[in-house]
């Protein structure tokens, strides 16, 4: 497949010098190789001189490859993108964590050649669709789709529904709804469990439940999990990857399952999804 990336989408994170330096590097490098590099029009003013930015429509359509320059947060609105176009993705890291993306910026040239050359790992990542209240689109998160609330003191109300059968209530500050890729963000610092991203699955995690029983539960990738909002005092909102916010109205409900599209994304040949996690959280040998 590598031999096919002709078109390559640059996605750096715009307020990170190096990952700004970085990406005029790729730039360059691409081009030399041969490729054509796009960028969205909104980072185009960061990037400076030689580039000309598109708009998304445009940039999507006859797009080849998008390439994530920064950490997690980037990598996810890099995702959105590719997801958009249906192409791969791949994540340069230049953030802390790094769990999404393949390789670190002093191995980038390497992967980019590996990857040109069709040496890679080719994935398909579980994504989640949203529908909310009075929207007719359709809103995905490769991570989580959180519903919460947007008043810090106040307790949220939510009834959530699995297939038409009611489920449970829950009073606290919010729902997580995870993919497997997200397992180990959001979800897992509210005591969500880790799962291997090659599964699909929903996992629904309370975040500071009022009730001590409330616990993770992992639903089937069939399942649509529907969410009503309880009219109260507080402004309820739903959040997809951190990267779009909504208000909703009270007594609103949301429907979440899985997407019928996947996302494409690349990783090195030599990945290993619990390598990764020994790494990451410095596990004892």
């Amino acid at each position: 497949m590598g031999n096919v990336f002709k078109s390559i989408a640059l996605m750096p994170h715009v307020h990170k010098e190096e990952a700004l330096r970085a990406a005029r590097k790729l730039a360059r490098w691409m081009e030399a190789a041969g490729r054509s590099v796009r960028v969205l029009r909104e980072d185009a003013a960061y990037l400076g001189e030689g580039f000309t930015g598109l708009e998304l429509e445009e940039l999507a359509r006859g797009l080849d490859l998008v390439i994530s320059l920064g950490g997690d947060g980037t990598m996810l609105r890099a995702a959105a993108v590719a997801f958009v176009a249906d192409v791969p993705v791949v994540g340069v890291n230049l953030g802390k964590k790094g769990f999404l993306t393949a390789v670190d910026a002093g191995g980038m040239f390497a992967c980019m050649e590996d990857i040109l050359a069709g040496r890679f790992l080719l994935q398909e990542r579980m994504m989640l669709e949203c529908s909310l209240p009075g929207d007719e689109a359709r809103h995905y998160a490769l991570n989580e789709v959180v519903v919460g609330k947007r008043e810090l003191q106040r307790m949220i109300r939510l009834e959530v529904d699995i297939d038409g059968e009611y489920y449970h209530y829950y009073a606290g500050d919010g729902i997580i709804f995870s993919t497997p890729t997200g397992s180990t963000a959001y979800s897992l610092s509210s005591g969500g469990p880790i799962v291997d991203p090659q599964l699909d699955c929903i996992i629904m995690t309370p975040v500071c439940s009022h009730s001590l029983m409330d616990r993770s539960v992992v639903v089937s990738p069939e399942s649509v999990i529907e969410v009503r909002v309880e009219s109260g005092r507080v402004m309820p909102s739903v959040s997809l990857d951190g990267r779009e916010e909504v208000a909703l109205p009270q007594g609103g409900k949301i429907a979440v399952r899985r997407a019928a599209r996947r996302l494409k994304m690349i990783k090195k040949a030599d990945y290993s999804f619990f390598a990764l996690l020994r790494e990451k959280f410095d596990f004892p040998s």
